[in-house]
């Protein structure tokens, strides 16, 4: 190998592991107790190990950062699965799967996804890239009732835009959160969750 493409290759490989470590430091500040009144482009840089310049070559921005936090945890907790729920040949047995997703994920890095509800009510940034993430649950959920009308008549069409409030409610981090820290599994929620849903459907 010339010297320059192992330049370039060495190159690429440290401009991935300072991504890596920043995304790593982002976690561990939202995770902490106390992560919240110190979170900031410069802290994750000062618990990353790098300069403050480069958390913004990265990411450009607090936003680009927590957009790629976001993606970080959506491939961590297993949002590449959503697939195979919209795959279900059943528009019913595609709602099940979609809610066992979501609950899945939502305890993947709970900590940190408490910690990012808790900044989104401080900070306008953070609450933008939430409600943007939401709304893709949102579309999911849309696209599943549209199945379910089309293939059971439940919801009727007139009733679709409530049976989506009260899904989208009951599929939403919090209504797990606080499921589960009344001591039940993450295999009970969605169990519960998934009866629920069908009777809200009926």
């Amino acid at each position: 190998m010339t010297p320059r493409p192992y330049r370039m290759a060495r190159r690429r490989e440290t401009t991935e592991e300072n991504r890596l470590r920043i995304i790593d430091a982002a976690r561990e500040l939202l995770a902490a107790q106390d992560g919240m009144p110190k979170f900031s482009m410069e802290e994750v840089a000062r618990r990353a190990g790098v300069a403050r310049m480069t958390v913004y070559y990265q990411f450009g921005s607090l936003r680009g950062l927590l957009e790629g936090l976001c993606d970080s945890l959506a491939q961590a907790g297993g949002m590449g699965h959503l697939e195979d729920a919209f795959r279900k040949p059943d528009a019913v047995d595609a709602l099940d799967e979609f809610i066992a997703v979501f609950m899945r994920f939502w305890e993947s890095d709970r900590d940190v996804r408490r910690g990012l509800g808790a900044f989104a009510v401080l900070d306008p940034e953070f609450a933008a890239v939430l409600e943007n993430r939401s709304g893709w649950r949102r579309k999911g959920l849309r696209v599943l009732l549209d199945r379910l009308a089309k293939e059971t008549g439940r919801p009727k069409r007139k009733q679709i835009d409530e049976a989506l409030d009260l899904l989208y409610m009951l599929t939403d981090f919090h209504t797990y959160d606080s499921l589960v820290d009344s001591g039940r599994s993450t295999g009970q929620v969605t169990k519960m969750l998934q009866q629920l849903a069908r009777q809200t459907l009926a």
